[in-house]
Formats: C-alpha cells, sequence, structure tokens
C-alpha cells in the first residue's frame, strides 16, 4: 500500500506543468557584451516600458580604439526613435520599423525547469532561476530561437 501511495505522488509531481511568470510591465537592467576576440565591449541600461511601449538604452561601445556612447530612446507606438550621440553632440530622428515586443516569457514557451545559481546552502548565497525556451518569426520571416534565464525575484 505504501509503494502505491509512493508511485501516486511521484506521479502527480513528475504531471504538473510549470506556469509562466508574469514580468513586470516596467523595469530597468544593465546590458553587458563583451567580445575579446573583435576586440568590441558594450556596456548600458535598459529601460523598458510594456504599458506605453516604449524602451530607452543608454549604451557605450567600444570597439578597437573607438569609443562611442548613444541614448536611443523608442516609441513604438508613434513609431519613431530618437538616437542620441554623446560624442558628436547630435540627435537622429528616423522612422521604427521593427514591432513592439513583449519581453518575458511567452505562453507557448517550453519550460527546461529550475536550477540556482550560487549555492542554495545558506540563505540569500545563490538565486533560483527558471529556464525557458522558444521562438519567434521576425517580419523578414526569419525564425529566431532562444533560451532564456529568469530570476523570480
Amino acid at each position: 500500500m505504501i509503494v502505491a501511495l509512493v508511485f501516486c505522488l511521484v506521479g502527480i509531481a513528475v504531471a504538473q506543468q510549470p506556469i509562466p511568470c508574469t514580468t513586470p510591465p516596467q523595469w530597468e537592467s544593465r546590458i553587458f557584451d563583451i567580445n575579446e576576440q573583435e576586440k568590441f565591449s558594450l556596456g548600458g541600461r535598459l529601460s523598458y516600458d510594456a504599458t506605453y511601449h516604449r524602451e530607452r538604452i543608454i549604451d557605450e561601445i567600444d570597439e578597437g580604439s573607438q569609443e562611442e556612447s548613444f541614448d536611443t530612446i523608442a516609441l513604438y507606438d508613434s513609431k519613431i526613435e530618437f538616437i542620441y550621440n554623446f560624442k558628436a553632440h547630435n540627435c537622429t530622428r528616423r522612422e521604427l520599423t521593427r514591432p513592439w515586443r513583449d519581453f518575458g516569457i511567452r505562453p507557448t514557451d517550453r519550460s527546461f525547469g529550475e536550477a540556482y545559481i550560487g549555492s542554495s546552502i545558506f540563505p540569500d548565497t545563490g538565486v533560483l532561476v527558471t529556464i525557458w525556451a522558444g521562438n519567434f518569426t521576425l517580419p523578414s520571416n526569419d525564425t529566431i530561437d532562444y533560451i532564456s534565464t529568469w530570476t523570480y525575484r
């Protein structure tokens, strides 16, 4: 009888389908991209606003011996993008042709489980993340596959 109960509990635990968490509509983050072979680095900040479909990226680009800094504001509902070049002290306005894409876990994404980054032995020494994968199609009909990692806090 105990064996049947254990199998029943294991079956219930395995049959649970993970549900994607909801991304806040407004948030900010840091951006880092480094390619040592190409002598390229990018660092910056991203401000995201799903409520009004806009984003702002302030980035510093170091490519070889050239350094540039930009402040880009994309207003998707107005289909306008403003790019300020800090080095040249000029602002460019251009048409925004790429569509708005919500930043979050899509309902069609597949869960790859959870993992700890760091340690789970002591409180606040690691972070529990959930891993999801999916794809989306660009207006050019190219399909982009991706894997994303999300924290719970």
